[in-house]
């Protein structure tokens, strides 16, 4: 049974949320856009909560003042389309203020008021097209191209306008090589996946193997790093740094350049540690940790209990283990938090802030126009 209504706002995920004008029930609907006047159809029974379910807009009746066409022609909503920019329906300037909103939501949630939040506008991305430096696709021999959103169908791409030159390339290379019998997943698969990025060969073509992390927009990328170096240039000098998920050293190399005379960082990859410790940056000690083991502050606290300075950039979970941090990290003055997930990122700041510290600085970071995500920059000091 369909049903009219206007969506009001966006959810956490970034889908366009509708209430049903007779059960009262709020509807979460793919690829709309608040103000969007449409006709809906139910597609799932609401959640657990009772409070909210799942829609398709079966017709736009009147499109909200922000909303626009895509340029990308493969951008759908169907299950069977590409729906990896699922922004891409709205203009730019209100994809900014909705990636915002998504973090003082999240921020509200967690227990803070939004308004004694200094949370400044999101630092726009200079290309809202060609940024992307990395890429994966999934192949079963006879397409290649992106899964559909919550499905198992890959959806053959020809190209993909938020690639830089170089992977759209790559991309152009593996499309030509089809069909493939050497790409045929083994039984029980539904594919093999290829990563790539601009500073990988496109030959010879590795399957199911991921290419070493690296940040996926690299102007966007160095406008963090400039970010952290002038943090930690207004408070230096520094005794000790402690970087908690360093990876291979993307924000080691601005901390190393501080000059502060001891720098440790940790990661649980062994080889993103290897690598770190081939670029021998001075004064940094790299070492290979579990950064989510339920006992791991207790089994560094003797390196890093004289720490005056904490950076880390978590994955999408956080901090997650939070039991003795504080004990461990006694002496810290200042923590530079960078996160990719509001919720989460809200989360541990509610923690930081009921263990006697206080949110002096935020910065949100477009990263990947077109997406929900947001990027957190923020600066915790010690009341």
């Amino acid at each position: 049974m369909s049903f009219q209504g206007e969506i009001t706002h966006l959810s956490q995920k970034g889908l366009g949320v509708v209430q049903h004008p007779e059960n009262g029930l709020s509807y979460f609907v793919a690829g709309t856009w608040p103000g969007d006047m449409g006709e809906f159809e139910i597609t799932d029974r609401a959640l657990n909560n009772k409070k909210y379910g799942y829609a398709r807009l079966l017709r736009l009746m009147q499109p909200s003042p922000q909303r626009k066409t895509p340029e990308c022609r493969f951008l759908g909503f169907s299950g069977k389309e590409c729906s990896g920019c699922p922004w891409m329906i709205a203009d730019y300037s209100s994809q900014l203020e909705q990636k915002k909103n998504r973090f003082l939501h999240a921020m509200r949630r967690a227990g803070f008021n939004p308004d004694t939040l200094d949370a400044r506008s999101v630092h726009p991305a200079p290309s809202q097209f060609g940024y992307r430096n990395r890429f994966q696709v999934k192949t079963d021999g006879e397409k290649l191209g992106f899964v559909a959103e919550g499905s198992h169908h890959i959806v053959p791409i020809e190209d993909c306008l938020i690639l830089n030159d170089t992977c759209r390339q790559h991309l152009h290379a593996l499309r030509q090589r089809l069909p493939n019998r050497a790409w045929i997943p083994a039984p029980g698969n539904d594919w093999n996946f290829i990563d790539l990025d601009d500073q990988s060969p496109a030959e010879p073509v590795l399957l199911n193997r991921k290419q070493p992390f690296q940040q996926g927009n690299r102007a966007q990328n160095q406008w963090m790093k400039t970010w952290l170096g002038n943090k930690l240039e207004q408070h230096s000098p520094r005794r000790k740094i402690v970087e908690l998920f360093c990876g291979s050293g993307n924000f080691t190399e601005v901390i190393a350049q501080t000059g502060c005379p001891e720098i440790l960082a940790y990661e649980a990859d062994s080889q993103a540690i290897t690598a770190l410790q081939q670029k021998q940056l001075p004064n940094v000690t790299a070492r290979t940790a579990d950064l989510y083991h339920p006992f791991i502050w207790k089994t560094l606290k003797k390196s890093i209990r004289n720490a005056d300075t904490l950076v880390l950039d978590p994955p999408r979970s956080g901090l997650k283990t939070l039991q003795g941090f504080f004990d461990t990290f006694a002496a810290l003055e200042t923590i530079c938090y960078i996160s990719c997930d509001p919720i989460t990122f809200a989360r541990d700041a509610w923690a930081f802030c009921r263990h006697g510290w206080e949110l002096a600085d935020i910065q949100l970071v477009d990263l990947f126009p077109h997406t929900p995500h947001v990027e957190i920059m923020a600066v915790f000091r010690k009341h």
